[in-house]
């Protein structure tokens, strides 16, 4: 049987090597676990965007395209909101809307107003005009939100000077730069060139590789400007990649009618909210986003691996320069996540005409 000093001594010996065992399996409990995070962490920063970069940003064939959304509950909705009769006279002040080209569709924009306000032309666009007086959406009608593209064109010296008209709040429409900036540019060619649907990949590329330093110069400056404003602070940031996922958009537009609310405008009750988003983004929309974050199917617009060191580093320098306005440091730094995970390379030099 052995003596007590050795039984002790093998019992010590089982409980030793029990410990390593159960030391080793903890380990890999961990590490599992910690990839499992850093996998969905990805994931959500990439916001789908690595379903392009894997497909070298063409079309998605057939069997790889994702499943729909199920939007069954959302068709049903109903708003239920009553607005008040319109006022020839009101006392609110218009909240600024600042929006990069793209981040936000002046039709999604004046759906969102209308619905949530009940003021038929309560969203209006600082660049229209129209008989009847109509002028920096200032006319005959309440104005409950301004949009504009200030700095890119300019507001006749900035917000600063109208700040006895504004609210003092703003909310600013952002979106990524890796797809603002093809999308405005395609835009642009649809707008003023005689273009339809998506331009060619070639026609992408040398827009691109032309004005590629001046279009982030747009973008860092559109984010600088607004922040320079002394008169104003930012009151929310309307994220465009939020707005069109079916979870965050809902909240975004709850934290859009706070602001409205504080401003003294007549809102929708909070549980109107989900169906106001839906009505106003339209499921066409959102299934395109689902499907893919861009607006065109034909293909996922590239950079050369040094563009996408330029878009790194202006995020970084915006996140540091302003780390203390956590939610904007917050989404530039997401930003920087997706196109360093996410974003197509694609080095192919526009073919000479």
């Amino acid at each position: 049987m052995g003596s007590e000093a050795e039984k002790k001594s093998v019992y010590n010996s089982q409980r030793r090597r029990f410990k390593a065992v159960a030391y080793f399996l903890a380990c890999i409990v961990i590490a599992l676990v910690i990839v499992a995070i850093k996998r969905a962490g990805m994931y959500f920063w990439t916001s789908k965007a690595d379903l392009f970069a894997q497909t070298n940003g063409k079309r998605v064939k057939s069997d790889e395209k994702r499943e729909e959304l199920n939007l069954t509950e959302f068709r049903k909705c109903n708003v239920s909101f009553q607005p008040h009769k319109a006022q020839s006279e009101w006392n609110t002040k218009p909240i600024w809307i600042p929006v990069f080209p793209t981040s936000l569709k002046e039709s999604t924009h004046k759906s969102i107003i209308k619905q949530m306000t009940g003021l038929d032309q309560g969203g209006k666009s600082y660049y229209a005009s129209a008989k009847g007086g109509l002028r920096f959406c200032f006319g005959s009608t309440e104005t409950a939100t301004c949009s504009n593209v200030h700095p890119l064109t300019d507001m006749a010296g900035g917000p600063d000077k109208k700040s006895d008209k504004f609210y003092s709040e703003y909310i600013m429409a952002i979106r990524n730069p890796m797809a603002a900036i093809p999308a405005m540019a395609n835009e642009k060619q649809n707008k003023y060139h005689g273009g339809t649907g998506q331009m060619s990949e070639d026609t992408w590329r040398k827009l691109r590789d032309e004005w590629f330093n001046n279009m982030i110069k747009e973008w860092v400056s559109f984010i600088q400007i607004w922040k320079m404003t002394s008169n104003y602070k930012a009151g929310m940031y309307l994220v465009y990649e939020e707005l069109y996922d079916v979870d965050e958009g809902p909240k975004a537009l709850g934290r859009l009618r706070g602001i409205l609310h504080a401003a003294g405008f007549d809102v929708a009750p909070e549980v109107d909210v989900p169906c106001i988003w839906f009505k106003s983004i339209g499921e066409d929309d959102l299934q395109q986003n689902h499907k893919i974050t861009y607006e065109y199917n034909d293909y996922i617009p590239g950079y050369t691996k040094a563009q996408k060191e330029l878009l790194l580093a202006a995020l970084s320098t915006l996140v540091h320069d302003y780390k203390e306005d956590e939610e904007l440091a917050s989404i530039l730094q997401r930003y920087s996540n997706t196109i360093m995970h996410a974003i197509r390379i694609d080095n192919t030099v526009a073919a000479a005409r």
